[in-house]
């Protein structure tokens, strides 16, 4: 297994930590917020909370991804683990914790993604390519979420996003 990429984003959203929270809880609809999920839907009995499990279908190179919360602080944050990857070449392992701070009535969510690469080879397509791509892609999950939690539009592949709202932690 390769070396861990962290990165870490920021956005505020225009609306109560009790909304956002709501948002991130609705498991299964990360389709939503998320500008590379196609579709998605809860595939566990267990609707939110650790253990929890949802399928996406996202709109790169026909990839899907089966997820679990690993963590679930009710109101404070929740972490994915993408468990099963198919058409993702090279990744290993990837998580995803979205945490909430409220702040008046606005709330800033923090979005901390972790990945590994397979071997040697996926590192340095790591460092040649992915990084780039997946920091923008973190950026866009970001943004979709203020989009979305915001207005109530869906977020697709296409949607305009506000990226320069995102800031940049590492």
């Amino acid at each position: 297994m390769g070396k861990t990429t962290t990165f870490k984003r920021a956005i505020e959203i225009n609306a109560p930590k009790e909304k956002v929270w709501k948002a991130l809880a609705d498991f299964g609809n990360i389709c939503h917020a998320h500008p590379a999920v196609d579709t998605s839907h809860v595939t566990s009995k267990q609707k939110e909370g650790v253990g929890a499990t949802r399928h996406c279908n996202l709109n790169m190179m026909g990839a899907t991804s089966e997820e679990r919360a690993i963590e679930w602080n009710e109101g404070k944050n929740v972490k994915i683990e993408a468990y099963e990857l198919k058409n993702m070449p090279g990744i290993e392992s990837i998580t995803v914790d979205f945490a909430i701070e409220g702040k008046g009535d606005k709330t800033v969510l923090t979005s901390t993604m972790d990945y590994s690469m397979k071997n040697g080879f996926f590192d340095i397509m790591n460092s040649l390519m992915m990084k780039r791509m997946n920091s923008q892609l973190l950026d866009g999950i970001a943004a979709g979420h203020k989009k979305y939690i915001e207005t109530g539009e869906i977020v697709k592949k296409n949607t305009k996003l506000e990226l320069d709202k995102v800031i940049v932690i590492r």
